[in-house]
């Protein structure tokens, strides 16, 4: 079902985040205007082996960096926020699983309401929420202004119009 612009809260935001589970749910928890998605590396191992005369090159142990989400805003107090928060302030630590619903601006948010891109986060943790510092007395709105992860393992999945 596609959603209504003039109704919509987040259809100035590019990077919807919800949880890994509704991934299709079409009320997410966030909506951020700038995202930086984590890189993949691997690592090289040599081994020299018996009777040859150069090192032989194997993939090593794969990396995941870290994703930063800026420029957002959370509609209402979430469990999102209250783990984001709890997680930074020193409350039990846990790991939780997100995804991001990429929109493109030439799409009209999708066909049917779909992403074109979806970003699923395995095993997140935040490790640092930088609040705005800018506050509008006529908004409700929970602005963020940053918010960085940690992240063991990362898909992406291209949606199919």
């Amino acid at each position: 079902m596609a959603r209504a612009i003039d109704t919509d809260f987040y259809h100035n935001f590019r990077f919807h985040v919800s949880e890994a589970q509704v991934g299709t749910n079409l009320d997410p928890v966030a909506g951020f205007r700038s995202a930086s998605i984590p890189d993949l590396s691997v690592d090289m191992s040599e081994y020299r082996e018996g009777v040859y005369l150069y090192t032989r090159k194997y993939p090593g142990i794969p990396k995941v960096g870290d994703c930063s989400l800026s420029k957002g805003v959370a509609k209402k107090d979430s469990d999102f926020l209250r783990w984001l928060f709890k997680c930074v302030n020193g409350g039990e630590t846990y790991r939780s699983d997100i995804t991001i619903q990429e929109y493109h601006i030439e799409d009209e948010f999708g066909i049917n309401g779909s992403p074109s891109k979806v970003i699923e986060l395995f095993e997140v943790f935040p490790t640092s929420v930088k609040v705005t510092g800018d506050k509008d007395a006529s908004s409700s709105d929970i602005a963020i202004q940053e918010i960085s992860f940690a992240v063991e393992e990362i898909r992406v999945k291209l949606v199919v119009t």
